[in-house]
C-alpha cells in the first residue's frame, strides 16, 4: 500500500501531465550557430533575445507545436520557431482573427513616426544586441508600410499615411553577399518589435573557399577558362553565396555562385499579330553558375512552375 506521500507525488505527476499534455519539442538553441574551421557562423534568434511580446507581462501564454513550428501564442501575437531550420517568424494579432490580421491599420502604439533612417539604425542596433555577428551586417534598407481610409463614393482617393517600416539587413561574409539569409524587423516608436523574420544559417568553409576561387576565375577574364563554360550572350554577373530558402523542406544546401540576371521574354497568353494580340512581356531571371561553370538551381527553384515560366 502506498503512503500518503507517495499518493501525493503520484497525484501531482498526473495533474502535471494533464495540465501540460505531451512534452513539446525544443527549438534550436539560441545564439551563434557553429560551423567548421574557416566557415562563417550563423545566428539563431529566440524569444528570449527578441523585443517581441506575444502578450502583456503576467498574461498566460500558450505553447504548442504546429505545422513544424514551436509557437508561443498570446493575445497580442505569435512567436514561432521552425523546429527544422530555426526560422523565426513573429507576427502581431492585436486580438484580431487570422483573417483580419494585416487588413486594418495598426493601432497608434504600433506605428512608427521617426523616419526610415532612424528605424534602420535602431534595427541594426537591436539585431547586434541580440547576437547577429556585426561583421556580417553588410547594409540595411527599409520598406514602408502604408494605409489609407475612405469610402468608395469619395471623388478623390484617401491620402495614404505611413504606418511604419521594415528594416532589412543585407548579409555579407567577407566580400560576398549571402543573398538568401533573412533578418528584418518592424519596430514601434518605443522600440518594441511589431513583427520580424530571422533565418541566418552557418556557411561551410568550402563554400567560402569556392567563392574566393570563383572570384579569381572571373577577375582573370580568361576567355578560354571559366567564362568559356557559360552559355554565350549572357551579361556580366556577380559572385555571391546562395543557400536554401527558409521556407523549403529538405536538407540544407549552400554554394558559391556566379549570379547573372538575364532578361527573357514571357510568351503572351493571347497569340497572334492582330489588334487584339498583346506583345510578349520581359521578365528578369537570375541564373546561378558554380565554380565549375555548371548551372545550378536552388531547392526553392526546383518546382514545376507550368507553362507560364519564362524558362522550362
Amino acid at each position: 500500500m502506498k503512503t500518503v506521500r507517495e499518493l501525493s507525488l503520484s497525484l501531482g505527476a498526473c495533474l502535471s501531465l494533464l495540465c501540460t499534455g505531451p512534452a513539446l519539442a525544443q527549438p534550436p538553441a539560441p545564439g551563434l550557430i557553429a560551423t567548421d574551421k574557416g566557415g562563417a557562423v550563423g545566428y539563431q534568434h529566440s524569444m528570449e533575445r527578441s523585443r517581441f511580446l506575444s502578450g502583456p507581462p503576467g498574461v498566460a501564454l500558450r505553447r504548442l507545436d504546429e505545422h513544424g513550428f514551436a509557437k508561443v501564442v498570446g493575445p497580442d501575437g505569435v512567436f514561432a520557431t521552425h523546429l527544422g531550420n530555426g526560422l523565426v517568424i513573429a507576427t502581431p494579432s492585436n486580438g484580431s482573427s487570422k483573417e483580419a490580421v494585416g487588413v486594418l491599420a495598426p493601432p497608434p502604439d504600433l506605428r512608427y513616426t521617426l523616419g526610415p533612417d532612424k528605424h534602420n539604425a535602431q534595427v541594426i542596433e537591436y539585431f547586434r544586441a541580440a547576437g547577429v555577428p556585426g561583421d556580417q551586417m553588410g547594409g540595411v534598407h527599409a520598406n514602408t508600410y502604408l494605409s489609407s481610409h475612405g469610402t468608395t463614393n469619395e471623388s478623390r482617393p484617401a491620402q495614404p499615411q505611413v504606418d511604419g517600416y521594415a528594416s532589412i539587413l543585407e548579409r555579407t561574409v567577407g566580400r560576398f553577399s549571402v543573398v538568401d539569409s533573412v533578418a528584418w524587423a518592424r519596430l514601434s516608436n518605443d522600440g518594441r518589435v511589431v513583427s520580424e523574420w530571422v533565418y541566418w544559417p552557418a556557411i561551410p568553409a568550402k563554400v567560402l573557399e569556392d567563392a574566393r576561387r570563383l572570384e579569381a576565375l572571373v577577375a582573370s577574364g580568361d576567355k578560354s577558362g571559366f567564362l568559356a563554360r557559360l552559355p554565350s550572350g549572357l551579361p556580366s554577373g556577380k559572385v555571391v553565396i546562395r543557400h536554401s530558402s527558409a521556407v523549403v523542406d529538405g536538407g540544407f544546401e549552400a554554394f558559391a555562385s556566379y549570379d547573372i540576371a538575364e532578361k527573357v521574354l514571357v510568351p503572351s497568353a493571347i497569340a497572334g499579330t492582330g489588334p487584339g494580340a498583346s506583345r510578349p512581356t520581359a521578365s528578369m531571371i537570375v541564373r546561378h553558375f558554380d565554380v565549375d561553370g555548371v548551372e545550378r538551381r536552388l531547392p526553392q527553384e526546383r518546382r514545376s512552375v507550368g507553362q507560364d515560366s519564362p524558362r522550362q
